[in-house]
């Protein structure tokens, strides 16, 4: 009987023991699970906040871009001279480029090579018909309608302004930028509001 209650004993104490034991472990990945979790939830809570960060710097880098283009914009349309009819004068390609991203006005850029050699240019043709590099003047006739006109002794950068008919308010420009050996190059610009094959005569500016 002793003997018997003696391995009962034992066998109490060892189930005790690992009763206490495995409480332990227990508790401890109840502490680890916890502890687990709350570094997840630090770094989820990190990730989620440098993400929106990078978002806000995309968005604040895109602003500055536009504002930039902007400025940019700005600082060209400085640069550039008016005509009397209070235009923007483009002098090469860059600023017409400027001037197209105002979406103000149409612009057509054209070299006209050889004299007495007519070219349609966007709703006139023209003629060139000398060129004095020297003293940087060209003269050209310009023909809208059937109806030609010439234009003598004109400037580098100087605007020659015709009316379209149904736009007698706004004036189409013709802008030599640059002059070579028989050779013209510039732009016409067109008020948006004027169809393009719709013209009549020659204009302001003799």
């Amino acid at each position: 009987m002793r003997s018997d209650m003696g391995v009962v004993t034992r066998r109490l104490r060892v189930t005790q023991s690992d009763l206490t034991k495995a409480r332990a472990e227990t508790a401890q990945i109840r502490e680890d699970g916890s502890k687990q979790l709350q570094e997840m939830d630090a770094a989820v809570k990190s990730e989620l906040a440098t993400k929106a960060t990078a978002e806000q710097l995309n968005t604040v880098s895109g602003d500055v871009t536009v504002v930039k283009a902007d400025l940019d914009t700005t600082k060209n349309d400085v640069r550039m001279a008016r005509s009397e009819l209070g235009t923007l004068i483009a002098r090469n390609s860059q600023d017409i480029e400027v001037l197209r991203r105002l979406g103000e006005r149409d612009y057509v850029e054209f070299t006209v090579q050889g004299k007495k050699k007519p070219q349609t240019v966007g709703p006139l043709v023209v003629e060139l018909r000398s060129v004095d590099t020297k003293k940087n003047k060209f003269t050209v006739a310009l023909v809208v309608d059937d109806l030609r006109t010439e234009k003598k002794d004109r400037l580098v950068n100087e605007p020659i302004f015709f009316y379209q008919s149904g736009a007698k308010s706004q004036a189409t420009e013709f802008v030599v930028n640059s002059i070579g050996k028989d050779k013209i190059t510039g732009y016409v610009s067109i008020p948006k509001k004027v169809p393009a094959g719709s013209t009549t005569a020659a204009s302001a500016g003799n």
